[in-house]
């Protein structure tokens, strides 16, 4: 569809378009700056964005950390806060210091954090249930 307006918008204005299609004038810009990067994409059209968008990580060297909670999947081990957060003590120290003092409740904001990275990458939380009776 962008690829469909940046065509468009050489022939048409950017109001026009506005108003024929109902797509707002600041999509439309955006679209015309980013035309080359639009136009020479190779890889799948499903895809909505382009890479880099959305909101940075802010935990340091995620693949690291994600491969680490790879492994002790594949160990059979349950991955918790306190494995995530002895990870980040072992090879993140500069950073954790930094982020524990930033914060008012640096703690409880560093569990939330790690809870929401794990959601992120697929890692759900696994409650203990009482096993059903036959």
């Amino acid at each position: 569809m962008k690829r469909q307006m940046v065509a468009k918008m050489l022939e048409a204005s950017t109001r026009g378009l506005e108003a024929e299609t109902g797509i707002p004038k600041s999509n439309l810009s955006r679209w015309v700056q980013q035309k080359d990067k639009l136009l020479s994409f190779d890889g799948n059209m499903k895809r909505f964005n382009l890479d880099g968008a959305g909101r940075p990580e802010e935990i340091p060297n995620t693949t690291t950390l994600t491969a680490f909670m790879l492994k002790l999947r594949e160990a059979e081990r349950a991955v918790t806060c306190t494995h995530l957060v002895n990870y980040m003590k072992r090879h993140h120290r500069q950073w954790l210091d930094k982020y524990l003092g930033e914060k008012h409740s640096g703690y409880q904001t560093l569990l939330r954090l790690l809870q929401v990275f794990c959601g992120r990458h697929g890692f759900t939380r696994q409650r203990p249930i009482k096993a059903k009776r036959l």
